[in-house]
């Protein structure tokens, strides 16, 4: 997607719409991986949901950006959403262009002192993430189906989605997709304490953050952001991949984060359930993407975590 490109043309039609100006510079982004992306002017950037176009991701993001921002976390600031369709067939989202590199790269030459810094930091803002409160679970677009009175409904009509996807690209058989979703129905009493949604990123982790410095300026791509468990997101950090060898980092994050929020007691038997969830949904994502190894690599990790799951239920979850 991110070779994707448009004609200016269109791009200055979609500017003028929206009183933005005229086009002075543009520049195609590298992060555009997925949702191509633009630069316009160096303020503001023009991004396209091209992809997953019958989600409506950047009505997600809008709405997570809003809500970060009245909280005073750093995020881009919202132009414009458009999803008319009027002169491209997709989602339209505009945001103002933020200062600085992404961490994953700012930390090839950081010091340990700058690293400690920002790991701790990004566990303070997560944490402050997960104190913005929404009345349902689920996706945050005023215009989606998908939102539910509980977490655990959430979880099954989510698992019975991505299953489904699966059935019908013929890469999962009905005994497997039931088995799937039978352990989020059998969950009742692991997901019955959370009664309150909290605002979840989704995809938090160091690319997805930008800094100067040492100091983080943004907190991007919120397009998968949900209404949740806030302990839903602690799948995305993959400690085993991001702190490999930096347990220092991994001890930091943990403490910046624990500042605000602590970490349930049931906290290790629930990354087993979202691990599974999101490895399932990348079943169909890697199927369809990004090639034969990666897809078998999704398909037998998604095996493990279920039969983790199974093992752990003479503990009675």
């Amino acid at each position: 997607m991110k070779s994707m490109r448009f004609d200016i043309l269109t791009i200055q039609d979609i500017l003028e719409k929206h009183s933005l100006g005229r086009i002075d510079r543009i520049e195609y982004s590298d992060r555009g991986i997925v949702n191509p992306c633009v630069f316009i002017n160096d303020h503001y950037v023009v991004r396209v949901n091209a992809r997953d176009v019958e989600l409506p991701k950047f009505d997600n993001e809008q709405q997570a950006l809003r809500m970060m921002k009245s909280e005073g976390i750093p995020v881009p600031d919202v132009y414009v959403f458009d999803n008319s369709h009027e002169h491209l067939p997709y989602e339209i989202l505009i945001t103002s262009k933020m200062p600085g590199i992404d961490i994953w790269k700012a930390l090839e030459t950081a010091t340990d002192e700058s690293k400690i810094k920002m790991a701790y930091n990004s566990g303070v803002l997560l944490a402050k993430i997960h104190g913005i409160g929404r009345d349902e679970f689920g996706e945050l677009a005023l215009s989606s189906n998908n939102q539910y009175d509980s977490w655990q409904q959430y979880l099954v009509e989510g698992m019975k989605q991505r299953t489904n996807r699966c059935l019908k690209l013929g890469i999962l058989n009905p005994e497997e997709a039931e088995r799937y979703v039978f352990v989020y129905k059998r969950a009742t009493s692991l997901f019955s304490g959370i009664s309150t949604a909290s605002l979840v990123h989704n995809d938090y982790h160091f690319a997805n953050m930008l800094c100067v410095d040492g100091e983080i300026t943004a907190i991007l791509d919120m397009e998968w952001s949900i209404a949740g468990d806030p302990e839903f997101d602690f799948k995305s950090l993959h400690f085993k991949d991001v702190f490999t060898d930096a347990s220092e980092m991994q001890q930091a994050f943990m403490a910046g984060y624990s500042t605000l929020r602590k970490l349930s007691p049931l906290f290790d038997i629930k990354q087993l359930y979202y691990q599974l969830f999101e490895t399932v949904e990348l079943i169909s994502v890697s199927y369809l993407h990004w090639g034969e190894e990666s897809y078998q690599g999704f398909k037998a990790s998604a095996k493990s975590w279920l039969e983790q799951i199974e093992a752990s239920w003479s503990t009675g979850y």
